[in-house]
């Protein structure tokens, strides 16, 4: 099929209407096979965020675009395998206008069994920084359409960046209802995803097809989908795309190499041939995004939460890591040679120091504690890899690199913290970390661990655990043990203005709010609680 036609038509100045575009393509001329000649009967709507529509046949897994650049984003969808499960042709367009009246881009390409009938378009040729409009047609019938969003030039300088970010969705007894919310905030430019979109079984999961049908399950979620549509998508993956504790050495390459096939498969993301995942993007000269990949190239964590003896210093191993050296090189030249006003990290497990309890006041008494002793909660972060932690931000302070701001998922637990090389030995603040809750609900505190008190007793004891731990981190501001939700950023060259949404995912009609609300003015190497909700887990 590919050799009857182009497979791809950019437009230039006014863009071609579509039928310019099939014929500029061949549909239909003798001897090419038609992909969607006819106009869909019913010309596709965007979902309201209120509710949702029904995806038709065969694109019922929904679209989504993804990874914002200047001349243009990443396409992608799923086509429901047709009977015998041979390839399907498909026709992708892409308009500045929700009606197509006029196309900018669009081509063919085919959906194949071996890719499990996924296709991802890198959409280049369109104008930088503006919204455009997309869908796939196949078999007479048409898909959704879809949002994508393209970023301002190289050395522009955009004024205003407004994103939103979150991990973590189960299929359980709580609602997709973050995702709903999240579709209605308003000028969200993109939406970056921290990992744990799915969440494969341990012992269930382990050939290709499995991994797939996780993502066909999660596909099926009809508020997913619309958000999907709506907001472009940034994506990274973490331990629940694999199975839960991924690190390395790697316990079941094939079973591996099957999680990575699924997720380039079900992501709006180009894979380069390396499944690599780590990548960078930029903002104009407002913001260089790098999206660090904290799971691949991990050394295994520690089990030991007392990282002063025994199996605990394993922590301080001077060769350990999370990044692996080859990431950890990219990211210091990504961050140390930015010139842009923020350097934004998406980064999947908290950076900042989480312990339970600080021991340093011991240190006269045991002078051969490690640096920055405690017991740490066992949260599969960075407390794991304490050198390469201090390397991380020793070469920020360097090269006098600041205003970097670490956006973190993975606890389902809010966090907002300030990072100095040494956090018990003062210093200035080289970098932030704000981590988000979960996008659904899992676990309910109060229900799962507190469910003999009332709940207003229960929360109280909550506010007594938050403010426990903000005293024994001297860089954490403010924790949030409760609730669930996601991050929604506010960034000019001035300021960063971070605000924690929560909202009831136990309830369908619940709407998101503000619990906490920070500001970091450009240079100032603090944090500003603009707005606390949980006085208790918060450091004033």
């Amino acid at each position: 099929m590919g050799e009857s036609f182009p497979s791809r038509i950019v437009a230039t100045g006014r863009g071609m209407s579509r039928r310019d575009l099939l014929k500029a393509l061949g549909i239909g001329i003798p001897g090419a096979i038609v992909l969607a000649g006819c106009t869909p009967t019913v010309a596709p709507t965007f979902p309201s965020p209120n509710h949702s529509v029904a995806d038709p046949a065969p694109f019922i897994d929904g679209v989504i675009a993804g990874d914002p650049l200047p001349d243009g984003s990443v396409i992608w969808t799923r086509v429901e395998p047709p009977i015998g499960g041979g390839p399907v042709g498909v026709l992708w367009t892409v308009s500045p206008d929700e009606s197509f009246t006029t196309v900018a881009a669009g081509g063919v390409i085919t959906a194949v069994g071996d890719g499990d009938h996924c296709v991802s378009v890198r959409v280049d040729g369109l104008q930088p920084d503006r919204w455009y409009f997309y869908r796939f047609e196949a078999d007479g019938a048409a898909s959704r359409v879809g949002r994508l969003r393209t970023a301002p030039l190289a050395g522009s300088s955009p004024d205003h960046l407004r994103f939103a970010y979150a991990s973590c969705q189960q299929l359980n007894p709580s609602w997709f209802v973050a995702h709903k919310a999240a579709a209605a905030e308003p000028d969200l430019a993109f939406f970056m995803h921290l990992g744990d979109y799915v969440y494969v079984s341990d012992g269930g999961t382990i050939t290709l097809d499995d991994y797939r049908s996780v993502y066909h399950r999660w596909r099926k979620e009809p508020l997913l989908k619309d958000f999907h549509a709506k907001l472009p998508m940034v994506a990274m993956w973490d331990d629940g795309e694999f199975y839960n504790g991924y690190d390395q050495p790697p316990r079941n390459p094939p079973r591996l190499a099957a999680a990575r096939q699924a997720w380039f498969e079900n992501m709006p993301v180009i894979n380069p041939g390396a499944d690599r995942a780590y990548r960078s993007f930029a903002w104009g000269d407002l913001a260089d995004i790098p999206v660090i990949d904290v799971r691949e190239y991990r050394d295994p964590g520690t089990t030991q939460i007392d990282h002063t003896t025994g199996s605990g210093l394993d922590a301080y191993g001077p060769t350990r890591s999370i990044l692996g050296a080859e990431q950890f090189a990219w990211l210091s030249n990504e961050l140390v040679t930015s010139t842009a006003a923020w350097r934004m990290i998406g980064n999947g497990t908290p950076i900042n120091p989480w312990r339970l309890v600080n021991l340093e006041f011991l240190r006269p008494f045991r002078p051969e504690m490690p640096p920055n002793a405690g017991l740490y909660t066992p949260s599969d972060g960075w407390d794991d890899f304490m050198v390469e932690r201090r390397d991380r931000l020793q070469k920020l302070s360097d090269h006098g690199v600041s205003d970097n701001v670490f956006m973190t998922g993975q606890t389902h637990i809010y966090m907002a913290s300030e990072l100095r090389v040494d956090p018990d030995a003062g210093g200035p603040v080289v970098a932030y970390d704000f981590v988000s809750g979960s996008m659904t609900a899992d676990p309910d505190v109060k229900k799962s661990y507190l469910k003999d008190l009332p709940p207003d007793v229960a929360s109280g004891v909550l506010r007594v655990a938050e403010s426990w731990m903000v005293q024994q981190n001297p860089g954490m501001r403010q924790l949030n043990l409760e609730d669930q939700g996601y991050v929604v950023v506010d960034l000019t060259p001035e300021e960063c203005v971070i605000e924690f949404r929560h909202i009831d995912t136990y309830n369908p009609d619940a709407e998101a709010y503000t619990g906490s609300k920070f500001r970091i003015v450009k240079g100032s190497g603090h944090i500003e609680i603009l707005q606390a909700e949980h006085q208790g887990g918060t450091l004033h």
